[in-house]
């Protein structure tokens, strides 16, 4: 029989127990420092003034996994620490969150720095409220964890405060060495520098660039004679603010106008020296000999072409400098200049055919040329920026050709070495006469006459036997003319010549002749019907 104590024993035992188990499964929903742990594996970060840039972090629940059990989860708020330049912030669902035990989240936290921050470094922090998710009264903060920010900035002083020119200590003694006098001192150098520039340097450049073209290199002379002073007080100025150590928004707002003054003011001078280059390039085409007094409009079709191209890169340049994204207006421009060119292809078409004709030369006012599979000869009139003027060789018609359909076809030009034409003629003899006394015949006929080129710089006329025809020998002369527009004449002068000198001298010119043969032997008419 087991004694009366036995479950009294048991009872208090298991008393004994409960009350030690108990605290310990309280104590661990206690919130502890070491609970949750805050790590990155990026402190240092560079960030130009105006830019953002990010880092990654994660946050470490350290204590056991315990299944459903929520004792171990904690609830997590992560907290930045910025200067009042720099922006720090983490995604809405990274704010506050809860980590299970042994769970970890990776957090991005992105720093943007303001426009105008100071080029400077910069201590960040981010540190963890941390809380148990059964007594949330029961919250810790976690020492920060530091994050080293360098901020890059164009528009501070930086190492050019108080130093003249920004490079140079100033030496000077009180209260010459203040910022103030430093950004004078830097201003009145500059300033000298640009009256030597303008003095010496300007001069030495126009008499090696400009010498032979002294309207535009004295405009251009005129101009740089300004604009490089203002250019460089502009400059001195600008170099002063951040010696003397002016704010940033101070220097960002003279710099942004001050662009404007420099875009405007290079092109002017970018103009200027264009000009000089569009007289060169006429000069040039002037001393070429397929150049004529058509290429005086080359010269204005120049000046269109650099206006155009010098305005549109300086309205790009300025909305730079003011801070518009060019991309957008670049996109927004293809579309609508895509849509144009598709609307005006053939116009467009013309118009660069145009510049083609006008720039390549393939032929001069005056010239005769064949276009494409057509026979006529043409005498070219003008050359315009969309077509092309062109007369019938014996001015009855007057022929406006696109320029698209003249750059297109094949250009014979007729007279492209100058009036000197070659051609021929042909003469026809009978069989019975003496070949050889009728090609000298037509050969000394040829010399005599005062249009066909007998100097040796071509080659003298000569014949050759080209054909046996039906009645007659057909022999053909090759000369060469001064004035193809008198070409016809002259091939009718010498076909009297050449008749008159067979005349003289035996040589026939037969009729057409054919023998016919006929057979009549044998041959008797039809017989009719009935006769006997």
């Amino acid at each position: 029989m087991r004694p009366a104590s036995a479950p009294a024993l048991l009872s208090v035992i298991l008393a004994i127990a409960v009350l030690l188990i108990l605290p310990a499964t309280a104590s661990c929903s206690a919130v502890a420092v070491g609970d949750v742990g805050l790590r990155t594996y990026e402190d240092h970060l560079r960030i130009n003034a105006g830019s953002s840039d990010d880092f990654r972090i994660e946050v470490v629940n350290y204590l056991s996994y315990a299944g459903n059990d929520i004792n171990n989860y904690r609830m997590v708020s992560i907290e930045l620490i910025a200067g009042p330049e720099i922006t720090m912030s983490v995604g809405e669902k990274d704010k506050d969150f809860v980590l299970k035990g042994q769970e970890y989240r990776s957090v991005t936290v992105i720093v943007s720095v303001d426009r105008y921050a100071t080029a400077n470094t910069y201590d960040l922090g981010v540190f963890l409220k941390v809380a148990s998710l059964q007594d949330g009264s029961n919250e810790i903060t976690t020492v920060p964890l530091p994050v080293e920010l360098v901020v890059l900035s164009p528009l501070s002083s930086g190492n050019a405060y108080n130093r003249i020119m920004g490079i140079f200590d100033n030496p000077l003694p009180e209260p010459f060495n203040t910022p103030l006098a430093t950004a004078a001192i830097t201003f009145l150098l500059w300033v000298a520098i640009g009256a030597l520039a303008t003095l010496i340097a300007i001069p030495l450049l126009l008499r090696v660039f400009a010498r032979d073209y002294k309207t535009e290199g004295k405009k251009l002379r005129h101009g740089l004679r300004v604009l490089v002073p203002l250019v460089l007080m502009l400059f001195a100025f600008e170099s002063s603010l951040r010696v003397y150590g002016a704010s940033e928004e101070i220097v960002d707002w003279a710099e942004s106008w001050f662009d404007v003054f420099y875009v405007v003011l290079g092109a002017v001078i970018a103009w200027r020296v264009y000009l000089i280059f569009v007289q060169y390039t006429v000069g040039r085409l002037s001393n070429n000999r397929r150049a004529d007094q058509m290429d005086v409009e080359i010269e204005p079709l120049l000046r269109l072409l650099g206006k155009l191209v010098i305005s549109v890169m300086s309205v790009a340049l300025i909305l730079s400098a003011w801070g518009l994204d060019l991309t957008a207006i670049i996109t927004g421009a293809g579309i609508v200049s895509l849509g144009i060119t598709l609307g005006a292809q053939s116009v467009l078409n013309r118009f660069f055919s145009g510049m083609v004709l006008l720039l390549t030369r393939p032929f001069k006012s005056g010239e005769l040329v064949r276009i494409g599979n057509d026979a006529t000869i043409y005498r070219v009139s003008c050359v315009n920026i969309m077509n092309t003027v062109l007369e019938n060789w014996d001015n009855k018609d007057t022929v406006i050709m696109p320029n698209n359909a003249v750059a297109a076809s094949t250009i014979i030009n007729l007279t492209d070495d100058g009036l000197i034409y070659k051609m021929a003629l042909h003469v026809s003899i009978a069989y019975d006469n003496d070949i050889d006394l009728a090609k000298k015949l037509m050969e000394e006929a040829a010399a005599e006459h005062p249009s066909v080129v007998t100097d040796g710089s071509v080659d003298l006329p000569s014949t050759r036997v080209t054909a046996f025809l039906d009645s007659s020998v057909e022999i053909r002369l090759i000369i060469y003319v001064n004035d193809f527009n008198e070409s016809g004449k002259i091939l009718g002068e010498l076909r009297e010549a050449i008749f008159r000198s067979f005349k003289k001298n035996g040589i026939s010119i037969p009729f057409p002749q054919m023998d016919v043969h006929l057979n009549v032997a044998g041959k008797e008419g039809p017989q009719k019907d009935g006769d006997g």
